[in-house]
C-alpha cells in the first residue's frame, strides 16, 4: 500500500461498514476499485476484562479489538481518525499494510477532540494488523488499540457460509485504583500477562457469544495475534 496526505480522485465512493468482533463486513462485491471512506474513533473507557474485574481500556471505536476493515486491491482508502473529546491521551494508527510514514501514524496523530485524514492505496492483498503507535507504543497496544484490515484480491475470496473475526491478546494488569485496574508496565516488560483472552475479554467467545455454524457449512475465520 502507498500512503499520502491529500485525497486522490477515483470513480466512486463508499463508506466502509464496521462492526465489533467477531462480526465481519460483507465481502466486496465490486469488480473495480473505488474510494472507500473509513471512519474510526479512538475511545478510552472502563469496562470488564473479566467478571467483576474492571479495566481502563484504550480502543478503536469502543471495542477491543477494533473493527475489521475490509477493502479490495486497488481501492483508495480515505481514513478518518478522530480522538474522542473526553480522552486523556493522544492517539494515531499504524496500518502494517501501508508503506511509508510509519503506516499512517506520522499523518494521523490526534489530540483529544481532534480529527485527521490520510489517504492510501491498497496495493497488496492480505490480512494485516493495525495498532496505535503514539507515545509509548507498548502502553497503547497493551490497553487494546489494535485490529485487522483485510485487503481482498481482485478476484475476491472463495465464497463461504460464515465468516468470523477473532484476535488473541494479553493484558498486564496492576493493582486497582477506585476499583479500576490499569496497565502494569513492569509486567508488560517482563512478559507476565495476567489475562490471555480472545476478542478483548475473558469468555468473549463462550456461551451465548460462541461462534456458531451448522453441520456442512463452510466457515472462514480471520485470526489476529497481538500478544
Amino acid at each position: 500500500m502507498a500512503v499520502s496526505g491529500p485525497a486522490l480522485p477515483l470513480f466512486a465512493e463508499e463508506t466502509a461498514t464496521l462492526g465489533p468482533a467477531p462480526q465481519v463486513p460483507q465481502p466486496v462485491q465490486r469488480n473495480q476499485p473505488d474510494r472507500v471512506v473509513v471512519r474510526v474513533e479512538a475511545q478510552e473507557f472502563v469496562a470488564e476484562l473479566a467478571d467483576g474485574f474492571k479495566y481502563q481500556f484504550w480502543s478503536f471505536n469502543g471495542t477491543v479489538p477494533g473493527p475489521l476493515v475490509r477493502v479490495r486491491v486497488g481501492d483508495t482508502v480515505e481514513f478518518h481518525l478522530k480522538n474522542a473529546p473526553g480522552n486523556l491521551q493522544p492517539h494515531n494508527i499504524d496500518i502494517h499494510a501501508v508503506n511509508g510514514a510509519k503506516g499512517g501514524a506520522e499523518l494521523s496523530t490526534v489530540s483529544p477532540g481532534e480529527e485527521k485524514v490520510f489517504t492510501f492505496k491498497a496495493l497488496a492483498p492480505g490480512l494485516y494488523i493495525y495498532h496505535c503507535a503514539a507515545g509509548s507504543i507498548v502502553d497503547h497496544i497493551a490497553n487494546g488499540m489494535y485490529g485487522l484490515i483485510l485487503v481482498e484480491p481482485e478476484e475476491g475470496l472463495p465464497p463461504v457460509d460464515r465468516e468470523y473475526y477473532v484476535m488473541q491478546s494479553e493484558f498486564f494488569t496492576g493493582e486497582a485504583t477506585d476499583g479500576v485496574h490499569a496497565f502494569d508496565l513492569m509486567k508488560g516488560l517482563q512478559e507476565h500477562p495476567t489475562h490471555v483472552v480472545f476478542n478483548g475479554r475473558d469468555g468473549a467467545l463462550l456461551g451465548t457469544q460462541a461462534l456458531k455454524a451448522r453441520v456442512g457449512e463452510t466457515v472462514r475465520i480471520y485470526f489476529g495475534n497481538i500478544g
